[in-house]
């Protein structure tokens, strides 16, 4: 079931951003329409053999988990006016073959054009790919998706809205690069040593909506990067249309947002419970009066926002850990500097019942697992962080699983050794299960555990019981000492695509099986 519905939301987002709009010289507007289990779209991608037969029992329940998906809404919160998102939706996904960061579909222009961006709490800039050349990756086929997809591009020319930033506008962050007054604003971003884009600033429409039955249109003015050139995993496997900055910047969308009294200045994002599987996002939600909250700091040169965690406890020992961490949305995984990253992972396996794999050197994961034989269950020691003001987060599923060559379950902490960088990230997997508010206003990150799409109430920190019907090991904590009752959650689903390589006799060919697209996710170590 997971598998399943991975796909559709995949399937979804991609169906969409194909020919969302094409415009034609009579000025009309068309698109075909095909189910998400169409012939068309699933030969398109070349991921048949992973959507469910149509007319099965497993084709009905996936349509049925879509249906809450879209009719699902939060109940009551602190919110005075109704928040809103993009005019596509409030869906976000982790995708996979894309490097398992947040997506979302947005439109921009006039008339609008739909593009798949990355959604990062670590930069600020929204950009796209843009009069680039042949940097822009034009087809999901160039990184390795089996089928053409195309990508849209974003086009000034084309958008009636468009109009270009100049060095004179306060809006011009680049300034110093300028070589007149006049000239068109340029931009450059790094986002790791080899990672960065570069172009110009211009300003166009972003198309919102509000987030209720009425779905309002709402349209906003919004600073855009042209982005005429990208390097390293922006043209290999990571945000190859475009990202989406909600940082703290004047420039950020939220910012951006909240300046033109759209929203109120905070936004909530809601991480699904397993990598890989759906959220939401919402501007201007402010939260829940219930829901736990510590100060955020926002220190320079970095955007991102940062806690201060006071204290760590592995299966109810407190451990000594007392660190500064930046919340980055921008990665998948959990960065740690010693003796914080030594501290944890060693409590943690102290306390692991199964029996640890020999690391090694070319896999950056330390400490992973073979299930037991006949196991259909996962325990793992619960972990509690708790931050400045006493509130904590419970995490409900600090690793991710694979099979080895031998074709077993083996599971790995989630968590890497911070090398060659100055602080401590806290990655999604860490607020799997919560819906994370950034009340900028109050500067408070706040969160409380959610699904998401159904009961946003849940008081419990027990996940439901897994959706899948495949024998794939369910995951449970143990009951700590004198702490709140044990954490469950259902792994990552497998992908049968990449359960065997080539074989091998050593170690390091055992673990080399890993899916492709968890090796996808290596080079986002550095995209943070």
């Amino acid at each position: 079931m997971d598998v399943a519905r991975q796909v559709f939301v995949l399937l979804s987002v991609l169906v969409v951003s194909w020919g969302f709009e094409r415009c034609e010289a009579a000025g009309k507007f068309g698109f075909e329409v095909h189910h998400m289990f169409s012939d068309a779209v699933k030969q398109s991608l070349g991921l048949d053999y992973l959507v469910p037969e149509q007319g099965s029992l497993e084709y009905f329940k996936v349509l049925a988990h879509r249906d809450r998906l879209i009719r699902g809404r939060g109940l009551a919160s602190n919110n005075e006016e109704t928040p809103i998102t993009f005019d596509g939706g409030n869906l976000t996904v982790s995708i996979k073959l894309l490097g398992s960061l947040y997506y979302a579909n947005v439109s921009v222009g006039t008339p609008p054009s739909s593009f798949l961006v990355a959604l990062d709490t670590g930069s600020d800039l929204f950009w796209l790919p843009c009069n680039c050349g042949t940097t822009c990756i034009r087809d999901l086929e160039d990184i390795g998706v089996p089928q053409s997809v195309p990508l849209n591009l974003y086009t000034p020319n084309a958008s009636t809205t468009s109009s270009s930033i100049r060095c004179s506008d306060k809006r011009c962050f680049g300034s110093k690069k300028c070589s007149s007054p006049k000239s068109i604003c340029p931009y450059q971003i790094s986002y790791s040593n080899s990672t960065g884009t570069t172009g110009t600033l211009l300003q166009d429409v972003l198309h919102l909506a509000t987030e209720d039955e009425n779905l309002t249109p709402v349209k906003a003015n919004v600073t855009l990067g042209c982005g005429q050139k990208q390097t390293g995993l922006f043209q290999r496997n990571t945000s190859v249309n475009g990202v989406l900055g909600l940082g703290i910047k004047d420039y950020s969308v939220p910012s951006i947002l909240a300046k033109a009294n759209i929203t109120a200045n905070s936004f909530s994002m809601c991480f699904g419970r397993v990598i890989g599987n759906v959220g939401r996002i919402s501007f201007g939600d402010k939260g829940y009066t219930d829901q736990e909250e510590t100060p955020f700091i926002s220190v320079a040169p970095s955007t991102a926002y940062g806690v201060n965690m006071t204290g760590v406890s592995v299966g109810g020992d407190p451990v000594d850990i007392r660190l500064f961490a930046k919340f980055d949305t921008g990665s998948s995984f959990t960065h740690l500097l010693e003796p914080a990253y030594g501290v944890l992972t060693k409590s943690f396996d102290d306390l692991v019942e199964d029996r640890r794999r020999p690391v090694v050197p070319e896999f950056p994961f330390e400490f992973c697992y073979d299930l037991s034989l006949n196991a259909t269950s996962i325990k793992f020691p619960l972990v509690e962080m708790t931050f400045v003001g006493g509130s904590k987060i419970i995490l409900n599923n600090p690793f991710f699983t694979a099979r080895t060559q031998e074709g077993n379950v083996m599971y790995c902490l989630g968590v890497l050794k911070s090398v060659g960088r100055k602080t401590n990230v806290i990655g999604q997997n860490f607020v799997a299960g919560y819906r994370v508010v950034f009340d900028r206003e109050r500067r408070i990150l706040g969160w409380k555990p959610s699904l998401c799409f159904e009961d946003d109430s849940l008081e419990s920190t027990t996940p439901p019981p897994p959706e899948t019907e495949a024998p794939e090991p369910s995951v449970s904590a143990p009951p700590p000492r004198s702490l709140p009752p044990a954490v469950s959650a259902t792994p990552p689903p497998i992908d049968p695509r990449n359960s065997t390589r080539n074989p091998g006799t050593s170690g390091a060919a055992n673990l080399i099986p890993l899916t492709s697209q968890l090796l996808l996710l290596l080079p986002l170590l550095v995209f943070i």
